[in-house]
């Protein structure tokens, strides 16, 4: 049976979320309302952002088709594209890595090779959710990838919970693309764009549970009117008050401060007004404290949260839609929102105050 269930697209380079767009400035905080918007039309690039851990990165090398696998920071690295589970665990105790890690990836070698044809080419980036069989808890199957991450509950009755049994291992993959390469910020795969179904890799077998797709749902959303005209006339006039001139004045280290005091002060952390005189540098904060740039700091702020509150209004379109799967944080229901594969790239939808 082909397990339609749920793409995922972690990444090394974070995915943005689009709110935080409006500290790069007006047009990619259009950039951020379009990508969004673009799912209306398009559906299909929504995907549930599914809570796995660790990534991995797999397929077959070009050179000579040779299935290879191994952690998503570690594929790139000399030596890192290893043909065999032994391989790969003597590539973990040779570059002095975390072994426990090296074991669970080498004993779901050959089950992840099982699923990658002969005729496979490029890679695809996953995300481990289990190393040993789920064990059944009043009539759920109940997983966590590591204490950190999102509780699942499935019901073991269920198409998905039948697909979940007895199956050592499970994988959620998302992300496909030609190649892989080293870059400054990490491992990461080449053109790449979210996997379509198992595009082309082989389903769940009697050793592998595969995850994949939407959970068999076809999203339908419509336009937030109200939200979409509120964040596109706050970005407008953040722009007519030149708050990109503005934001070239500052330093990359302030912008990024700026998105970190966002973040506290929208979700809910602790934060205080001394909180930025704390944590710039003083010729900076004297800029952002400026009184003639009051309106620019009013106007940005605007802008963050009708963003926000676009993308809630999406949010609260797709979460109902979403069936098979329970998910938390501790005892609060939340799971870990959507990505929309966008014309500018991959941004996450999540609700950050729950």
């Amino acid at each position: 049976m082909l397990l339609e269930f749920i793409t995922t697209l972690t990444e090394g380079i974070r995915t943005p979320h689009p709110e935080d767009f409006i500290l790069n400035g007006s047009a990619a905080a259009t950039d951020a309302i379009d990508g969004m918007l673009s799912a209306i039309s398009n559906p299909n690039l929504v995907s549930i952002k599914w809570d796995g851990s660790p990534a991995i990165i797999f397929g077959r090398r070009p050179a000579d088709g040779l299935f290879t696998m191994n952690y998503k920071e570690y594929i790139g690295m000399p030596g890192g594209q290893v043909t065999s589970s032994q391989e790969l665990l003597d590539f973990f105790v040779k570059n002095q890595k975390n072994v426990d890690v090296g074991q669970k990836l080498a004993a779901m070698f050959d089950a992840v090779a099982s699923i990658v044809p002969a005729s496979f080419t490029g890679f695809v980036q996953g995300d481990v959710m289990w190393t040993e069989p789920v064990s059944e808890q009043q009539s759920y199957f109940v997983f966590q990838a590591n204490p950190y991450c999102v509780t699942y509950k499935v019901k073991a009755g269920s198409a998905v919970g039948k697909e979940i049994k007895g199956r050592p291992f499970g994988l959620a993959v998302h992300t496909y693309g030609t190649d892989v390469e080293k870059t400054s910020k990490g491992t990461e795969i080449q053109n790449k764009t979210s996997l379509q179904g198992l595009g082309g890799l082989g389903g769940t077998n009697q050793n592998i549970t595969i995850l994949t797709g939407n959970m068999g749902t076809k999203f339908r959303l419509r336009e937030p009117v109200q939200q979409t005209r509120a964040a596109r006339a706050a970005v407008q006039n953040f722009n007519s008050l030149n708050g990109d001139a503005f934001l070239g004045s500052l330093t990359q280290s302030t912008v990024a401060k700026l998105q970190t005091y966002y973040n506290r002060k929208y979700t809910g952390q602790a934060v205080d007004a001394t909180w930025l005189q704390n944590n710039l540098t003083a010729p900076q904060f004297k800029l952002v404290a400026a009184e003639e740039n009051r309106p620019i700091m009013e106007a940005m702020d605007s802008a963050y949260v009708a963003i926000y509150n676009l993308k809630l209004a999406i949010l609260q379109q797709l979460e109902p839609q979403v069936g098979g799967v329970e998910q938390y944080v501790g005892d609060v229901p939340k799971g870990e929102g959507f990505v929309i594969n966008t014309p500018s790239g991959f941004i996450k939808l999540v609700n950050r105050c729950v």
